[in-house]
């Protein structure tokens, strides 16, 4: 470390806050898109502040539907945007996972160029959240040809 250089603590959601942040206001293409990452600032506060840094068209709430979401996300990120996709807990990217594994992943192998789409979630959360919040597919989506986990 240089002299000069200071070093901060973070907990993980304020660090992942805080590079959203800086990614938005880098490039404007970046959005945000998921359930309740606006007013309410997403699962745990994560997405607190960005909604009033950044206004409605880049962070936007959407309904409950998870398909739909990687969906826009898919459809954003082919025509230039850089979506950030909220899914709440990793259990529900099942309901997605068409988007995910049969659009997203093989998207550079129909059409020869990169989908710059991140799919943000939590897994294996635990603690109250109950077994149908607390699951972890890891190992089954890496195992999609051109997803990365």
């Amino acid at each position: 470390m240089s002299a000069g250089t200071e070093t901060s603590s973070l907990k993980v959601w304020q660090a992942i806050n805080q590079a959203l942040s800086e990614e938005m206001e880098r490039d404007e293409r970046v959005v945000l898109v998921g359930e309740d990452v606006g007013r309410p600032g997403g699962p745990y506060g994560l997405t607190r502040g960005l909604l009033d840094s950044f206004g409605d068209l880049r962070v936007r709430d959407t309904p409950i539907s998870e398909a739909v979401l990687v969906g826009l996300g898919v459809g954003g990120a082919a025509v230039g945007l850089r979506p950030v996709v909220e899914i709440m807990f990793f259990d529900f990217t099942m309901i997605a996972m068409d988007q995910i594994v049969n659009q997203a992943a093989k998207f550079r192998y129909f059409s020869g160029a990169p989908l710059p789409l991140v799919i943000r979630t939590m897994c294996g959360a635990g603690g109250p959240n109950g077994a149908q919040h607390s699951q972890n597919f890891e190992p089954g989506s890496a195992r999609s040809p051109g997803s990365r986990s």
